[in-house]
């Protein structure tokens, strides 16, 4: 089984910047692993049951987790507001 594509990139994540999407593909992981992945930047998964990631799966969930929209809860911003456009 070969790494995975552009295309696959793209079907799971929806649009990203292309030189991301080029680390994604160089990471050489399969179509298995990008879901896998996902799921851990997505916060669905048990990341400690994942701490001894293989060196391109850790590089694969790190690249997923700063491109895709903020899952969960908001996080305090630089001014200790939480999320964008909320009435204080």
């Amino acid at each position: 089984m070969g790494g995975i594509t552009e295309a696959e990139v793209a079907a799971a994540t929806g649009p990203i910047d292309q030189i991301v999407m080029h680390e994604i593909v160089r990471t050489g992981a399969s179509p298995l692993e990008l879901r896998r992945a996902l799921s851990l930047a997505r916060g669905r998964a048990d990341l400690a049951a994942d701490s001894a990631l293989p060196p391109h799966m850790q590089r694969l969930v790190d690249l997923l987790a700063v491109t895709l929209p903020e899952q969960g809860p908001s996080r305090p911003s630089r001014d200790g507001t939480r999320g964008v456009g909320r009435a204080a």
